[in-house]
């Protein structure tokens, strides 16, 4: 099954069989869509998309079905958070341990520095995430 065809059966998909069909399905202006396909279709014959620079414009826009779906800004990993010492220990504004509080994942930050290579998540959420449980085991035992 394709990515449209999952989104198609989880109805995140708008379609319309004409562009007046699909302009009323996601209530926006008829004349709006109609001038974003014409513009389009436009860049997408001349090779060059003088607005949004895309370097790939696969097919024209011009045959039903029509689809829309909606695509909203999302957070997909935080880069701040909880400070923590190299044990897990969570850490105050001013740098002291808090007793008895540890952190792993996302819930930390400060891991990464100022920026994350795609899938670290994982390698620290996996290595924080066993020592913040070992740590937090051994602190029960003492109190």
């Amino acid at each position: 099954m394709s990515k449209i065809e999952g989104y198609i059966n989880l109805n995140f998909v708008f379609e319309g069989q004409t562009v007046v069909e699909l302009a009323k399905e996601v209530g926006i202006p008829e004349a709006e869509l109609e001038k974003t396909l014409a513009t389009y279709n436009h860049y997408q014959k001349s090779g060059k998309d003088e607005q949004f620079k895309r370097p790939n414009l696969p097919r024209e826009l011009s045959h039903a079905p029509y689809y829309a779906i909606e695509v909203t800004p999302a957070v997909h990993h935080t880069m701040g958070g909880i400070t923590i010492d190299p044990k897990t220990r969570a850490q105050d504004l001013d740098g002291k341990i808090i007793d008895g509080l540890y952190a792993a994942g996302e819930a930390t930050g400060g891991v990464h520095g100022a920026n994350r290579l795609g899938g670290n998540a994982i390698s620290d959420i996996v290595t924080f995430g066993r020592m913040a449980g070992s740590q937090a085991a051994e602190y029960v035992k003492k109190h």
